[in-house]
């Protein structure tokens, strides 16, 4: 089987985008935090309001991508596996 499609590779994948995924959990809530301590702050307008509304959609946004990168990259290991296996 050729190293890339072998089961320590893609444990070595998975730790990665594992870890990823919880680097951006972990900002996403320290921004929550620091936003949400900082609302006595916010002008009486809103924009406080709106910039979180903001920044919780990008956050939503990262995730989704977050998602669709590790099907990608599961799609692509079988397609190299495949290739390699043809070689």
């Amino acid at each position: 089987m050729p190293e890339s499609a072998g089961p320590e590779r893609r444990r070595e994948v998975e730790r990665v985008l594992e870890r990823l995924s919880r680097a951006v959990d972990a900002v996403g809530e320290q921004v929550e935090g620091m936003l949400r301590g900082a609302a006595g702050n916010a002008e009486p307008d809103g924009g406080f309001e709106e910039r979180l509304g903001a920044l919780e959609d990008e956050n939503r946004q990262l995730r989704e991508t977050l998602v669709r990168a590790k099907r990608k990259a599961e799609r692509l290991r079988t397609r190299l596996a495949l290739v390699e296996d043809e070689v």
